[in-house]
């Protein structure tokens, strides 16, 4: 892809078990810019920013959803950067985006699409000029899973999401997470498929012990082996799974 359709990235370091090799902000253009996730509130990272955003003099800061490893730079980005505008995430104290939303960069405008299921007000932005997306959590750039245990109906929201995306027309898919994804529409069915995997074995053991409870509904599907440090988000999502189960 020519260098006009690729975004600046600027990494916040910020490696874990659930950020990957940390939270990868996007900037498009340079006159009108937009900031795609700002990321967590790192003082080197936010001067990183401010410092390639320099020369702009309408910037437009979006988020895709308001969890800290995302959103909690924007207000600290949004002090240095006079006149900026920040939108999404209204969990998190900003402005919602609605479906559709066009927002302008020197690069080509961005639309937004409503992508909940990681979180309910998650929202996606779409790149018509590049052929791209800029998918937040809604998958990452390695693996097959994202998380999801936010509220009751998100597995639902969720795969509705990925059919959403999948009738754009993409060439690639630019998650926070992990590094670009190049053969968008079979990695996205990848997360379809293993989703609903999880909910077969989920349907399974319960089949096998409808007494089971969530601790060994989680021994169940995620194995002996799981981190202790995971055991809390295993649990919500076998919640969210019993609830979308019925």
């Amino acid at each position: 892809m020519a260098a006009a359709f690729e975004p600046r990235i600027v990494k916040a370091g910020n490696r874990g078990p659930f950020t990957l090799d940390g939270t990868r902000t996007f900037l498009l253009g340079r006159k009108t810019a937009v900031v795609i996730d700002p990321g967590p509130n790192v003082d080197q990272h936010v001067r990183a920013l401010s410092h390639a955003l320099a020369d702009s003099h309408d910037i437009h800061i979006l988020l895709t959803h308001g969890h800290g490893d995302h959103a909690a730079a924007a207000g600290p980005l949004g002090a240095r950067l006079a006149g900026a505008s920040i939108s999404g995430a209204p969990s998190a104290g900003f402005s919602p985006l609605e479906e559709g939303k066009r927002i302008p960069s020197d690069q080509g405008e961005l639309v937004t699409v409503l992508t909940p299921g990681h979180t309910k007000d998650h929202v996606a932005f779409y790149w018509p000029r590049a052929r791209a997306l800029f998918a937040g959590d809604l998958i990452l750039g390695r693996g097959s899973t994202t998380w999801l245990g936010e509220y009751p109906g998100c597995i639902a929201d969720y795969l509705e999401s990925l059919d959403r995306v999948q009738s754009l027309d993409l060439e690639v898919v630019y998650p926070t997470h992990g590094p670009p994804v190049r053969d968008p529409h079979r990695v996205l069915e990848s997360f379809r498929d293993h989703r609903l995997d999880r909910l077969k074995q989920v349907a399974r053991i319960r089949r096998e012990n409808p007494d089971a409870s969530v601790e060994e509904l989680v021994l169940g599907v995620y194995g002996s082996k799981l981190s202790p440090r995971l055991v809390k988000a295993a649990s919500s999502s076998i919640g969210v799974m019993l609830h979308h189960l019925g």
